[in-house]
């Protein structure tokens, strides 16, 4: 049985940031009225998707690492290639709260990241601590890390 799964681009931020950390993790595929897209969602898609072609195929090789319960707070998913360092963590919230996180793998040392909530650093055995900030009270939220990424 094949399950067809889309997510929607549309705002606001949140949403669409939400939308997106599914979809790197292995859905790959928008669906909606793209036309209705504001001016910073199109912008936010094209950056964020730029970062996720450059590790698309480490995430594909990764062996994936799961942290929580599907749709706990946090659920955390770690798709980094432990032969290069290259990958992905997302990391979902349904409530406030600050969580830290501490990858399983090697992290290559390109890092972008989401939003400022996000502080990455790299512990002595080279694995990525990730700090994340859910601010808002009862407003679900994401947070997408890249390794191994171009930022420029």
């Amino acid at each position: 049985m094949l399950f067809l799964t889309h997510y929607l681009p549309d705002d606001p931020y949140e949403s669409q940031l939400i939308n997106i950390a599914s979809l790197i993790l292995g859905q790959n595929g928008i669906w909606g009225d793209l036309l209705k897209i504001s001016d910073q969602g199109i912008e936010l898609f094209n950056r964020v998707l730029n970062m996720y072609k450059q590790v698309r195929d480490d995430i594909t090789e990764s062996f994936p690492v799961r942290y929580g319960t599907n749709g706990g707070s946090p659920e955390i998913h770690e798709k980094i290639n432990s032969a290069t360092g290259k990958g992905a963590v997302v990391i979902f919230s349904s409530k406030e709260g600050n969580f830290t996180y501490i990858t399983l793998n090697k992290v290559n040392n390109r890092i972008w990241y989401s939003d400022d909530n996000i502080l990455v650093s790299i512990d002595k055995n080279g694995r990525a601590k990730i700090d994340i900030n859910f601010k808002k009270e009862g407003a679900e939220g994401a947070g997408i890390i890249f390794f191994g990424v171009d930022a420029s």
